[in-house]
């Protein structure tokens, strides 16, 4: 053909430039595994490492309260020097020194006594025979540690979700880039024919040029989805702790999701609301411990004493002191009785806050199962359409080849297999996404999750 139209120069430099953006080869990525991947994310956590320190903390806190109900051994040494004449009086007798000298010069030696020194060394025990307070600080102790540990646990959880998330992520990442590749290999057969049609005079230069831009389109895209691939491997490093970009190994089939009553009661059982259920059964026991106040608390003392007039840590006198004791608390000026509606009150709080979380998590695995099944509904829909948009492709490609249907046609139709293809893969990862949300909102712990995995 003499009046042959060439492409224009835009469109050429477009060709061009999408041609050498979409060649740049993508940069090799180490795969790992969920179960890695998850392992790392945890050992690396900054939440995980504040969780095992609050856990830390409240073993000991029980040890501490513990120590409430051991003895106390306590060292002291003591100087002293006075004329006091009762104290006059007792150095002597406790440092052995009294004798019948002393009591000559009679009442005037008494009342008026020289000065005298005294190092006084006192090793004392004291050993609580019955506490009530100090017995349920302790069992308050060990329950709060227990919610302690039930919070790291749901720490864990939430790690490990994001990693999850982040893994999906990826794999959508990776299944949008195939949608991507055979976009471009089918512009580039669609730019080839309109070649061929053109050369042979059954084309037209103007369906050659929107071919053409329909590939260099095309490029563009893979290039866009190229770099959230990028950007999505690099979230899943970023979930596991590094700044280098991770690939998930193997793609991952989520199991299958119980009945939702299941799931709703697993829910009730989450980590973080056994914890607060332990906290609210605490905030009750904090109103026996204010109660207890009431009670008399016994307890055993002794102690040996050593007196030296002249040397720290001397013995010229040793004695010794054991007692039994009781304390009673008659009348506290109603502070006991204010204790006592305040932890109430608390108690009300915490029972209150407890049943709100658990609505709150019950309704939101509903909310997760009516997604669930809305993207499962929606990859039936999305796979029905991408084979109609196939055959129609097909069909459409098949009557441009035989000259019976223009080149806006086909584009047209591949457009619509472009975005049926996307459809797809944006079903089926939403689908997976959904699935880890509600196991998740369930309770699920990450170890079902590795082992479907490792079964996989």
């Amino acid at each position: 053909m003499k009046n042959k139209v060439r492409p224009s120069r835009f469109v050429m430099l477009l060709v061009l430039a999408a041609s050498s953006l979409s060649a740049v080869p993508t940069q090799a990525q180490q795969r790992v595994t969920l179960a890695e991947a998850t392992a790392e994310a945890l050992a690396k956590s900054d939440l995980i490492k504040a969780a095992n320190a609050r856990v830390d903390g409240a073993a000991g806190a029980v040890a501490a309260a513990r120590g409430n109900l051991l003895p106390t051994i306590t060292f002291e040494e003591r100087f002293m020097s006075t004329d006091n004449p009762a104290y006059d009086f007792s150095m002597k007798i406790n440092q052995g020194n009294f004798t019948p000298a002393d009591l000559q010069g009679a009442p005037g030696t008494f009342n008026d006594p020289a000065a005298i020194s005294d190092f006084q060394t006192n090793l004392t025990l004291t050993q609580p025979i019955y506490s009530r307070r100090a017995l349920l600080g302790v069992a308050m102790a060990k329950e709060e540690a227990g919610a302690v540990g039930l919070e790291r646990e749901r720490r864990g959880e939430e790690v490990f979700h994001q990693v999850l998330q982040a893994w999906l992520g990826a794999q959508a990442a990776e299944a949008y880039l195939e949608t991507a590749i055979r976009a471009e290999e089918d512009a580039a057969e669609h730019r080839r024919l309109a070649g061929v049609a053109e050369d042979a005079g059954t084309g037209l230069a103007s369906d050659r040029l929107r071919a053409e831009v329909a590939l260099a389109e095309a490029r563009r895209m893979r290039l866009t989805v190229e770099n959230d691939l990028e950007i999505a491997r690099r979230g899943l490093g970023l979930a596991v702790g590094r700044e280098e970009a991770l690939a998930p190994a193997a793609s991952l089939a989520l199991p299958a999701e119980p009945d939702l009553e299941t799931l709703l009661a697993g829910a009730s059982q989450r980590a973080d609301l056994r914890a607060l259920a332990a906290r609210a059964s605490n905030a009750h026991r904090a109103g026996d411990l204010a109660k207890a106040a009431r009670y008399p608390e016994f307890g055993l003392t002794a102690s040996l004493q050593a007196n030296d007039g002249d040397h720290p840590f001397g013995a010229e006198g040793t004695s010794y002191l054991v007692g039994v004791g009781v304390t009673w608390r008659i009348f506290d000026g109603l502070r006991t009785k204010a204790a006592e509606t305040q932890a109430a009150a608390g108690a009300r709080e915490a029972e209150s806050y407890l049943a709100a979380m658990t609505k709150e998590a019950r309704f939101r695995v509903r909310e997760s199962w009516l997604r669930l099944k809305e993207a499962q509904a929606g990859i039936a829909i999305a796979d029905s359409a991408l084979a109609a948009a196939t055959e129609s492709v097909r069909l459409v490609r098949v009557r441009y080849e035989n000259g019976l249907a223009p080149m806006v046609t086909l584009l047209d139709a591949q457009s619509a297999l472009n975005r049926a293809r996307s459809d797809a893969a944006r079903a089926h990862a939403g689908a997976a996404a959904a699935r880890g949300e509600l196991l998740y909102r369930a309770g699920v712990s990450e170890q079902a999750l590795v082992s479907a995995e490792k079964k996989s």
